[in-house]
């Protein structure tokens, strides 16, 4: 991920809501970025910055989609389920080189997508895929984006129920080995587990499950740190009932921030009805300092907030604020603090659920490929995250541009056709953007990145 600064607003207006969770956390923040004040400097020494030249950008797709303990001889064994199905182009409307070779050993690989600049002009690339489960073990429907590894990368919406299995993919699309560590955020705290440092070869992948490396934690927080060259980092999960399986999601790994924008959470009419709370935010802090946390659910439709919450929070520790009975209807949840978190929403919808997670803000132009939604349509959805917006989605290869006003503290939803790439452009303020679907028995969502292929600047000090 670049070091975009992140930021976000929270609104206010209550609900039914219950509080869960062992204490409170919050967060959003800013990405650090290199200043002369990262060094000690001041901000007002001589300095440039520098935009380097364009390179190959390299992107790791999800897969293969595993289950654990299907197979009764062997509890710890990972059995391959399936596959997505991917949707992947660049600015140019013809597709980057595709390679089959990020291997999870013993069970399957993944796709790496790969771009080559056109001479010292980047090429806007994006890759995306969706699948759909239905089978004795595994029931629902997932969405991912293929993306850049990173050196940090954190999973704020991990379980450790009875009946939910997590494993963590780590993939490492470079050239290199990495070394990668885990650490654990629960009840206790921040803790080290055994194992938790180990090598990822290159073009390889590594499964942990959760329930290895968190005890009973029943909803840890896991942090991915690497060196030597960047992983992507991925959660995929499944539940059941029993014998009944209850859903499949691929959450996509999320950084530190003060503030943090959801653009769009929908609840189907069949969940609103239910009288569970369905909807339910998880933060962390994830410094030494305490603070507090205002999770607000804002109305697409009016922009009123129907559901609010104000945590205290412990340091390092998750909490989770879990909202009853939100009405049928699609939401942006805005999560601000004082000190930096990291966060999840969690949303079902029928035998289906997933994991939404803020993404960075978009400016300028950047892409997105929408893979199989729901009907030949997917979701497109975007939040303001401070002044009036414009959004624009042009289809890189046929079809006509649409455009939204976006004001400030509001979102907005744009139904597409699948199974194409979208340029996104923003005029204005700033916006966090998602793809996906949210239908009983299919919900699913990833966020909408900036660019990857554009590099960011540098600054140069003397």
């Amino acid at each position: 991920m670049s070091t975009r600064t992140i930021v976000r607003t929270a609104l206010g207006s209550v609900v039914g809501l219950a509080l869960a969770g062992t204490a409170v956390l919050a967060g959003t923040g800013t990405l650090p970025g290199l200043t002369p004040a990262s060094w000690g400097g001041s901000a007002d020494a001589p300095h440039v910055s520098v935009t380097p030249p364009p390179a190959e950008t390299v992107l790791a797709c999800d897969g293969p989609l595993v289950g654990l303990g299907l197979d009764a001889t062997d509890a710890s064994a990972l059995a391959n389920i399936g596959s997505l199905d991917l949707t992947v182009g660049n600015g140019n409307g013809s597709e980057p080189e595709r390679s089959d070779d990020l291997d999870l050993e013993g069970v399957g690989s993944a796709t790496i997508l790969t771009q080559q600049p056109d001479g010292d002009e980047p090429v806007a690339v994006a890759g995306a895929g969706s699948v759909m489960l239905d089978d004795v073990n595994t029931v629902g429907y997932a969405i991912s984006s293929c993306r850049p590894g990173a050196p940090e990368a954190w999973i704020a919406g991990a379980s450790g129920q009875t009946g939910v299995s997590d494993v963590i993919i780590i993939g490492n699309a470079s050239d290199v080995p990495a070394t990668v560590s885990l650490e654990v955020y629960g009840v206790e705290g921040r803790t080290v587990p055994a194992g938790g440092e180990f090598a990822v070869p290159a073009h390889g992948q590594r499964a942990v499950p959760v329930a290895g490396i968190a005890g009973g934690e029943q909803n840890p927080v896991i942090r991915v740190t690497s060196r030597n060259a960047p992983v992507r980092v991925t959660l995929q999960s499944t539940t059941t009932s029993g014998l009944t399986p209850q859903g499949f999601d691929l959450e996509e790994s999320t950084l530190p921030m003060t503030t943090a924008v959801v653009p769009r959470v929908r609840v189907t009419r069949s969940t609103a009805g239910a009288g569970s709370a369905a909807t339910t935010a998880q933060l962390t802090a994830t410094t030494s300092a305490g603070g507090t946390a205002n999770v607000a659910v804002v109305d697409e439709a009016t922009g009123e907030v129907v559901a609010e919450a104000n945590v205290e929070m412990v340091p390092e520790i998750p909490v989770s604020a879990a909202f009853d009975e939100l009405p049928e209807g699609s939401y942006a949840v805005r999560m601000t603090s004082d000190v930096p978190f990291v966060s999840a929403v969690r949303q079902s919808a029928g035998n289906d659920y997933a994991w939404y997670t803020p993404g960075e803000p978009l400016t300028g132009e950047s892409i997105v490929a929408a893979p199989a939604g729901n009907g030949g349509k997917i979701a497109l959805s975007f939040a303001s995250l401070g002044d009036d917006a414009t959004v624009t989605l042009t289809p890189v290869n046929v079809g006509d541009a649409v455009s939204e006003n976006l004001a400030a503290g509001r979102s907005t939803t744009i139904v597409v056709d699948d199974q194409q790439t979208y340029r996104v452009t923003i005029e204005g303020g700033a916006v966090v953007g998602a793809a996906g679907t949210s239908d009983d028995g299919r919900i699913g969502s990833f966020s909408i990145a900036p660019d990857p292929a554009t590099p960011d600047p540098v600054v140069v000090t003397p």
